[in-house]
């Protein structure tokens, strides 16, 4: 079961990254992240100064994974190399902040994206958004968060500072027990049968 909840749970946030949708993980998709991220920040134009900002940004994020996860080293990270370095971060670190530099960097950039109403927590409604902006269902969304939620949380108007959020985070990249609180951080994951997603996943 832990296997197919890690599966699961790393295939998607592959599958996001994967821009193009070939299965791989390339600069390709990261410059196009780039340019996603730009439209994103000047709502809608790319406009080639923000761009290149973001693109020096994204080819470190890039650099910094492939030194990580491009274990045969071809250039691209494919989808055993991703399982295989979240594996090794599940079993070498213990919490946030030791997780590499672009990991947490890439967490404070989704807590600002997915702070929808930008007041400093992450709550239901942005979750709600978060999930539509993706195409994903939110019928569940209401349990799915007040699952994620921890006392402090739940006593915080039910909602997570950043803190709480890149704990969910961490520990949805990290753990294989399905019944770790940060499951449905980016997500109903369990729409989706493993191998429906294993089959989207080939080989350069």
């Amino acid at each position: 079961m832990s296997e197919l909840f890690r599966h699961r749970h790393l295939y998607l946030f592959h599958n996001f990254w994967d821009q193009n949708k070939d299965g791989i993980l390339s600069w390709e998709d990261f410059n196009t992240l780039a340019e996603y991220y730009t439209m994103v920040q000047r709502k809608g134009k790319l406009e080639k100064d923000v761009y290149e900002r973001w693109k020096s940004i994204l080819e470190k994020w890039w650099n910094e994974l492939t030194m990580h996860a491009d274990y045969n080293k071809d250039t691209v990270v494919e989808f055993d190399e991703w399982i295989r370095f979240f594996k090794t971060m599940g079993e070498t670190t213990k919490e946030f902040k030791e997780l590499p530099d672009f990991l947490q960097k890439y967490t404070h950039l989704l807590f600002m994206i997915m702070d929808a109403n930008k007041d400093g927590l992450f709550c239901v409604k942005d979750y709600k958004k978060y999930l539509k902006g993706l195409g994903l269902s939110v019928d569940h969304a209401d349990e799915q968060f007040e699952s994620m939620l921890d006392e402090l949380d739940k006593a915080n108007d039910k909602a997570m500072p950043i803190e709480s959020f890149r704990t969910r985070v961490y520990e949805y990249w990290t753990k294989d027990d399905p019944n770790v609180k940060g499951k449905f951080m980016f997500g109903p994951f369990q729409s989706e049968d493993l191998q429906a997603l294993e089959a989207k996943t080939k080989k350069k």
